[in-house]
């Protein structure tokens, strides 16, 4: 026999946004604003955030390594 249980709160053991406070900031930016980093992989990753919610972004390369995105 199978015990069922209710009210049991699902616990969400998925991994762990990697840059969720790039992606936090770009969300809270206005049209213009921008910010730069440091590693290819952030811009990267805000840039899949930004498609998926419908949001238009701009970036360019500023030198080895750095780059500035911003919210259009």
């Amino acid at each position: 026999m199978i015990k069922i249980e209710k009210n049991i709160p699902i616990v969400n053991n998925g991994r762990p946004w990697k840059y969720k406070e790039y992606i936090d900031a770009f969300l809270d930016m206005d049209k213009g604003d921008s910010f730069v980093v440091n590693n290819y992989k952030i811009v990267n990753s805000v840039r899949k955030h930004a498609w998926k919610k419908k949001v238009a972004l701009s970036f360019r390369k500023l030198s080895t390594g750095r780059y500035r995105i911003w919210k259009v």
